[in-house]
C-alpha cells in the first residue's frame, strides 16, 4: 500500500467541519428569521408565551427572549401562561428582574385550569405587572426547601426566608397588593386557590380564558420600572404566540443534570479510547463534541468544584492504567473517584438549587467505566504478551515454500514475495516445493529448515550430504 494512502483521512472527516459550520448557520438563519417575523407584525397585538416547565436557566433564557422579542415588535402586552412546579432561586431571581425592568407590560396568567404556580412560580407571577389565575389553579407553597424537597439547616433557611420575604414584600408593595398573606407562601408555605387569592388581594384578576383576561385588562393603567404609565389596550386585540426556538429546546435539554453527566461519561470513554488506541478517529471526534459541550453547560450549574477534579482524576487514572503495569486496579480507583466526583459536583450545590443527577444513574455510569477500562486494560496486556506480528520478528516460525533446489543456498517464496534462503545444515540440500520453516532473519537472508515429520524416518526431499 502506498504511504500516502495509508495516511489518507476517511471522507466523513473532510465531511465533519462543513456539516458543523452548516449547523451553526441554519440555527442562526432560524434565529433571525423567526425574529423578523415578530418585528414585521404592524396590527394591535399581545404576545403569549408558555411557561409549563420548571424555573431554570433554560426556562429563564425562554423568557427573556419572549420579553425581548414583546419589546420590540410593537405588542401592547406580553402574557405569560404559567403552570410550573418551581425550580432553582437564582433563576427565579434573574426572571423576576426581567420582568420588573420590562419596558412592555406583562401579565402573568396562572393557567388552565388545575394548573399551579408554586414555589418559585409564584414569584414569577406576581412579578408582572398585572396578576392572574384561571378557575381551579393553585399559587403558593414558596418556602426555601433543598433540592430533594427535604428540610435545610434552620440558620441558612432563616436567611433565605428573609430575603424572600423582602422580595415578595417589594413586590406586592410596588402594585398595591396585599403582603401579608402572600408572605405566608414563604414563612408558612401556604398555598391559595384562585378564589382565596382574589379575595386576598394577592392577584389582581380572575378569568377563565385568555380573551376573558385581555377584555377585564383593557384600559387598565400599569406603572412600568422607568415611572412611564401605559394605559393596556388589548380588548380584541390578536394574540402572537412565541415558541420555544429549537435553541431553546436544546439548551433545555442540555442543562438537565443527568444529561450533563453523561456528556462528560462519553467525553470521558471517547477521548480515552482514541488515547488507547490511536488512530481509532470516531471515538475522538465524538469525545471531543462532548467535552465543549460538558464545559459549555456545567457553567450553567452552581457545582462543586472538587466534584469535577475528582472526575478528571478518574480519566488520568484509566489512561495511567493503559501505560502503566498495574493490571486494572488504577481503573478501580477511576471508577470509584468518577462516582464520588459526580455526586459531589452535581448534587452539592446548596439548598433550593435545581435538580441533581440521578445517584442510580453514576453508580451505573462508573460500573461502565470500570468495565470498559478493564477490558481495554485486558486487550493491551494480552497484546503486549502476543508474539509481534509485524516485522522481521513475525517471520520467525512461518513456513515457507522452496522456489530453487537449497544446495544449501537457494530462493523461497514468503507471502509471494522471492526471498534468499539458506539451510541450517550447510551440508544438506533441499528440493524445489518443499516446506520449510524460517528459523532466523539476516537482513535480508533467510535461514532455513526442512520440515520433518515426526512420525516417519522418511523425509522426501531432504536429502542428506554423503
Amino acid at each position: 500500500m502506498d504511504s500516502r494512502q495509508a495516511r489518507r483521512k476517511p471522507f466523513v472527516l473532510y465531511l465533519l467541519p462543513i456539516a458543523i459550520i452548516a449547523i451553526v448557520l441554519a440555527f442562526i438563519f432560524l434565529s433571525l428569521n423567526a425574529r423578523t417575523s415578530f418585528a414585521a407584525t404592524a396590527t394591535s397585538h399581545v404576545d403569549e408565551m408558555v411557561l409549563n416547565s420548571e424555573i431554570n436557566p433554560a426556562s429563564l433564557r425562554f423568557l427573556t427572549r419572549s420579553i425581548n422579542t414583546a419589546e420590540t415588535d410593537g405588542a401592547q402586552a406580553l402574557v405569560i401562561e404559567i403552570d410550573t412546579p418551581g425550580g432553582d432561586i437564582k433563576s427565579m431571581e434573574s426572571m423576576k428582574v426581567a420582568e420588573l425592568n420590562s419596558t412592555v407590560p406583562i401579565i402573568s396568567y396562572v393557567a388552565p385550569t388545575g394548573a399551579y404556580a408554586a414555589s418559585a412560580g409564584a414569584f414569577v407571577a406576581l412579578a408582572a405587572q398585572v396578576a392572574a389565575m384561571a378557575p381551579g389553579t393553585t399559587i403558593g407553597a414558596s418556602s426555601p426547601v433543598d433540592v430533594s424537597g427535604g428540610d435545610i439547616g434552620s440558620t441558612l433557611k432563616a436567611k433565605i426566608e428573609s430575603v424572600l420575604v423582602s422580595d415578595m414584600t417589594n413586590i406586592q408593595n410596588r402594585y398595591g397588593r396585599n403582603v401579608q398573606p402572600a408572605t405566608k407562601m414563604v414563612t408558612q408555605a401556604a398555598s391559595y386557590t384562585d378564589q382565596q387569592a382574589m379575595s386576598d388581594k394577592i392577584i389582581d384578576v380572575q378569568a377563565t380564558s385568555l380573551s376573558d383576561l385581555l377584555n377585564q385588562v383593557d384600559g387598565r393603567s400599569v406603572k412600568l420600572a422607568s415611572g412611564r404609565t401605559v394605559t393596556l389596550q388589548t380588548a380584541g386585540a390578536s394574540v402572537q404566540n412565541i415558541d420555544a426556538s429549537a435553541v431553546d429546546t436544546l439548551y433545555a435539554i442540555l442543562l438537565d443534570p443527568n444529561v450533563i453527566f453523561l456528556l462528560f461519561i462519553v467525553a470521558m470513554v471517547g477521548i480515552f479510547v482514541e488515547i488507547s488506541h490511536p488512530g481509532a478517529i470516531l471515538p475522538g471526534v465524538a469525545g471531543s463534541i462532548a467535552l465543549l459541550l460538558f464545559l459549555f453547560a456545567a457553567g450553567t450549574l452552581s457545582p462543586n468544584w472538587t466534584g469535577l477534579a475528582l472526575m478528571v482524576l478518574a480519566f488520568v487514572l484509566l489512561v495511567l492504567d493503559v501505560k502503566l503495569t498495574t493490571h486494572g486496579v488504577l481503573t478501580v480507583g477511576a471508577a470509584l473517584s468518577l462516582i464520588f466526583g459526580a455526586l459531589l459536583f452535581f448534587n452539592s450545590g446548596g439548598p433550593y438549587q435545581g435538580p441533581q443527577v440521578n445517584p442510580i444513574l453514576v453508580y451505573a455510569m462508573g460500573g461502565l467505566v470500570g468495565l470498559v477500562g478493564a477490558y481495554v486494560v485486558t486487550v493491551i496486556v494480552r497484546t503486549r504478551r502476543r508474539p509481534s506480528s509485524t516485522g522481521m520478528e513475525s517471520m520467525i516460525g512461518a513456513t515457507v515454500i522452496t522456489s530453487t533446489p537449497l544446495q544449501p543456498e537457494g530462493r523461497v517464496s514468503y507471502q509471494g514475495e522471492d526471498w534468499a534462503a539458506v539451510l541450517d545444515v550447510p551440508s544438506a540440500s533441499v528440493d524445489p516445493g518443499t516446506e520449510v520453516r524460517i528459523i532466523a532473519v539476516e537482513g535480508l537472508l533467510l535461514h532455513v529448515q526442512p520440515i520433518v515429520d515426526r512420525f516417519s524416518d522418511l523425509t522426501p526431499k531432504y536429502i542428506r550430504g554423503s
